[in-house]
C-alpha cells in the first residue's frame, strides 16, 4: 500500500550559483495521488484512490488511514477555523475529522442526522454540536465531546431550526432558532429557559396544534434560504441584541416595462440574557440592510447599510425609542456605512453609495455628524489610524489625513497609494507612492512627509508591489515575481525579478499557501493559552517577542485554559509553528521557469537573493503542497509518489 524511501541528497547545479533543496524522503502509494494539501497547523493530508491519508511531515510515514474515503473530491474536505478538524460531507454522510489522529468526531450516519444544517466547534465546552434533520425529518441537534467522540446530548425536535450558537461560558450556551431562543446546559442540553423570539412566534406558540403546523410551514419554506441576522452580547452579558434582514420587492408603478424596486428592512430586538425575555415592548425598525451595530453609553447604535442614504440612531436599552434626530427617528447619512473609526469624541465613518465612497464624523455626544460637505474619496477605504492631526486613511487608490473637527485634509494633493501598501513602524508610518513609483514616509507627528524616495521602482511583467514589508534593513516591496528594498533614508537597496512560468497552474498551491500563512495567526487564536503571556515575560515586553506572545497569550488564554485534549494537540502545534514563523518571515518563495522547467525558489528578504531552488518538473498540471511555516514542498513526482522537499 505504502512505501517510504530516506534520501539525504544535497545536489549542486552546473547553471547555478545556489544549490537545489534537499530532498529528505519519497513515499509511494498503491494507487494514484489525487490530491493533497497541509492544514493550517501542518497537517500532511494526502488522498490516493485507495482512501485518506495523514502523514508525518518530517518521515513520510503513515501516521493514518481511512480507506472509507477512497471517492472525496478535494472540494468535499474542508477545514473548520479555528480547529484541529476537517469536515468531509460525502454520499454517505457528513463526517468530522480529528486531522490529528484520522478519528472520526461525528459521523452523521450513525447518530441519525439525515441532513447536516450547522455545525459549531465549542472550545469552552470541548464539545462539537451539530444540527439539522433527523431520519425522521424532526429538527435535532446533538453535542459530541471532542476527546471521546461520546455523544453528550442529543435534542430532536427541542430547539427547532438552530441558526446560531454562542458560548456563554463554560456551562452556558445560547442557542439562537428560527422562532425561538434557548439557554442551554453545555454538559447536558437540558434547557435553562426556552422564550419565543418575538410577538409573532408568541402568537404561534399560543395556538396549539395549529400553531405547531404553521410553525412546520414557517420553518420549511425558510429551507435553502439565506438567514442574514446580526448578533450582538453587551460587554455586561447582561442583555444581546438579534437583528434580522427582510428583503421586499415592490413594482415600479411609473415604469412601463414594470421593474421590480427591492429594499431592504431590518429589524432588532433586545432580550435578557438572564431569563430570554424581551426587553423592548416591539422590534425597532430601520430601513436598510443589516449594517454594524456597537455601544454607546449602554444604548445601542445602529449604523445600516443602504443603497442610497441611512439613517443612523442610538436606542435606548430601555425602552427601545430613538434617541437621534426629529423625534428620535435618527439622523441621515450620504450612503450605507461599511466601516468606522471610534475616538475619544465620536467616530469617522466610511459610507459608500453607486460605487463612490464618502467619509463624515460622527459625534455620539449630540447625535451629529460635524463636517459641513461629506467627504468624497476614491476607492474603497481599507486602513484608517488615528493620529495627532486627524484620522489617517488610506484606499485603494489614496491617502490623506482629514481633521475630525473642521472636515479638512491635511494635504492639499492626495497621495497615490493602496491601503494593503502601508505599515507603521513607531511615530512613521510607511507607504508606496504610485506617483513616483517609490516609497515615502509620513512623520504621525507632524503630518509631513518627512522621506520621498527618488529613485523609482518598475516591477516587470506590468506587475505593480501588493506588499510593503518594514524590515531591520530596510522597506521591502513585493509582487510575485519582484522585488525591491529600499533603507530608511530612501535609497534603493536593491531590485530583483524573477520571470514567471506563465502556465496559471503552477500558482494555485502557492497562492493557496499563501493565504494559509496570511490567516495563521487566527486560525492558531482559539488553541493557544497563557503559555505564550509567560513566554512574552521571557523574551520582555520591551521586545517586538515579547509583546506579540503578551498580545497573543491575552487573546487566547480563555480558550486555550478551557481546551480539551484534542483542542491540547492543536496548541502544541500552533505553538511549535508560531515560533517557526519566526524563520518564515525571513524569506519567500517564487515560482519561476529554467531550461530544466519550472522551479520553486527561496528568496531571501533582505537580499532578493535566491538561496536555493526545488525541481518541480514540466508538468503542466503541477501537483504540489507547499507549508510556508515551515518550508515545505511536497511534489507529486508521478501518479504514485510524492517527494518532499526542505527549502
Amino acid at each position: 500500500m505504502f512505501k517510504k524511501i530516506i534520501l539525504y541528497s544535497f545536489v549542486c547545479t552546473s547553471i547555478s550559483l545556489f544549490a537545489q533543496s534537499e530532498e529528505t524522503w519519497t513515499s509511494s502509494f498503491d494507487n494514484e495521488i489525487n490530491w493533497q494539501t497541509v492544514s493550517a497547523l501542518g497537517n500532511y493530508i494526502v488522498h490516493t484512490n485507495s482512501g485518506l491519508y495523514g502523514i508525518d511531515n518530517n518521515t513520510g510515514e503513515v501516521i493514518w488511514s481511512d480507506l472509507t474515503f477512497s471517492r472525496l473530491s478535494e472540494d468535499s474536505f474542508t477545514e473548520l477555523d479555528n480547529s484541529p478538524f476537517a469536515k468531509i460531507e460525502t454520499e454517505k454522510g457528513f463526517f468530522i475529522v480529528n486531522l490529528f489522529d484520522g478519528s472520526k468526531v461525528f459521523n452523521s450516519f450513525d447518530h441519525g442526522i439525515k441532513n447536516v444544517k450547522q455545525h459549531f466547534v465549542l472550545y469552552q465546552s470541548n464539545a462539537i454540536v451539530v444540527a439539522g434533520k433527523s431520519v425522521s425529518g424532526e429538527d435535532m441537534a446533538l453535542s459530541i465531546d471532542i476527546s471521546t467522540g461520546n455523544v453528550l446530548w442529543s435534542k430532536e425536535g427541542s430547539f427547532g431550526k438552530l441558526i446560531n450558537l454562542v458560548e456563554l461560558n463554560d456551562e452556558e450556551l445560547l442557542g439562537i432558532t428560527l422562532l425561538k431562543n434557548v439557554k442551554i446546559k453545555s454538559k447536558t442540553g437540558d434547557v435553562i429557559w426556552s422564550v419565543d423570539n418575538s410577538s409573532e412566534a408568541e402568537q404561534i406558540s399560543k395556538m396549539g396544534a395549529f400553531g405547531n403546523l404553521l410553525k412546520n410551514v414557517a420553518e420549511a419554506a425558510s429551507e435553502g434560504m439565506e438567514i442574514k441576522l446580526d448578533f450582538n452580547m453587551h460587554p455586561s452579558r447582561k442583555y444581546f441584541i438579534i437583528g434580522s434582514e427582510q428583503r421586499n420587492e415592490n413594482q415600479s408603478m411609473s415604469s412601463n416595462n414594470g421593474n421590480t424596486i427591492v429594499t431592504f428592512t431590518s429589524t432588532y430586538s433586545a432580550y435578557d440574557i438572564s431569563n430570554g425575555q424581551m426587553i423592548w415592548e416591539k422590534p425597532i425598525e430601520v430601513k436598510g440592510q443589516l449594517g454594524l451595530t456597537t455601544w454607546i453609553n449602554n444604548n445601542l447604535l445602529v449604523l445600516p447599510q443602504g443603497a442610497s442614504n441611512s439613517r443612523v440612531n442610538l436606542f435606548s436599552m430601555e425602552d427601545g425609542n430613538g434617541l437621534w434626530g426629529k423625534k428620535g427617528r435618527g439622523i441621515t447619512i450620504k450612503g450605507g456605512i461599511y466601516d468606522y473609526t471610534p475616538t475619544e469624541e465620536g467616530m469617522l465613518v466610511i459610507t459608500t453609495r453607486n460605487e463612490k465612497h464618502f467619509l463624515n464624523y460622527l459625534d455620539t455626544k449630540n447625535g451629529l455628524f460635524t463636517f459641513d460637505k461629506t467627504i468624497k474619496v476614491k476607492g474603497h477605504v481599507g486602513y484608517t489610524l488615528t493620529t495627532d492631526n486627524g484620522i489617517l486613511y488610506a484606499t485603494a487608490e489614496e491617502m490623506n489625513i482629514v481633521n475630525t473637527i473642521t472636515g479638512d485634509l491635511l494635504w492639499d494633493k492626495d497621495l497615490k497609494t493602496h491601503y494593503k501598501l502601508v505599515n507603521q513602524n513607531g511615530n512613521h508610518l510607511y507607504t508606496y507612492d504610485y506617483k513616483s513609483g517609490a516609497v515615502v514616509s509620513v512623520n504621525l507627528d507632524s503630518g509631513a512627509i518627512d522621506m520621498a524616495a527618488t529613485e523609482p521602482v518598475r516591477f516587470s511583467e506590468n506587475e505593480s508591489p501588493n506588499t510593503l514589508e518594514l524590515r531591520k534593513k530596510g522597506i521591502l516591496l513585493s509582487s510575485d515575481q519582484n522585488f525591491a528594498m529600499y533603507d530608511y533614508n530612501g535609497t534603493l537597496l536593491f531590485q530583483k525579478y524573477y520571470a514567471s512560468p506563465r502556465e496559471e497552474g503552477w500558482k494555485r498551491a502557492l497562492l493557496f499557501a499563501g493565504t494559509i500563512y496570511a490567516g495563521y495567526v487566527s486560525a492558531v487564536s482559539t488553541m493557544t493559552s497563557g503559555a505564550l503571556q509567560q513566554a512574552g515575560a521571557q523574551y520582555g515586553l520591551d521586545t517586538v517577542e515579547g509583546q506579540t506572545f503578551a498580545e497573543l497569550g491575552a487573546a487566547y488564554n480563555e480558550m486555550g485554559r478551557s481546551a480539551g485534549s484534542a483542542a491540547g494537540l492543536a496548541f502544541n502545534a500552533a505553538n511549535k509553528r508560531f515560533k517557526a514563523t519566526k524563520e518564515a518571515r525571513n524569506y519567500c518563495m517564487v515560482l519561476t521557469k529554467g531550461e530544466n522547467g519550472i522551479e520553486l525558489l527561496k528568496i531571501n528578504k533582505d537580499t532578493g537573493e535566491n538561496e536555493s531552488s526545488i525541481p518541480l518538473g514540466k508538468n503542466r498540471k503541477p501537483n504540489y503542497a507547499i507549508d510556508l511555516v515551515e518550508g515545505e514542498v511536497f511534489l507529486k513526482h508521478d501518479s504514485k509518489m510524492v517527494k518532499r522537499f526542505i527549502l
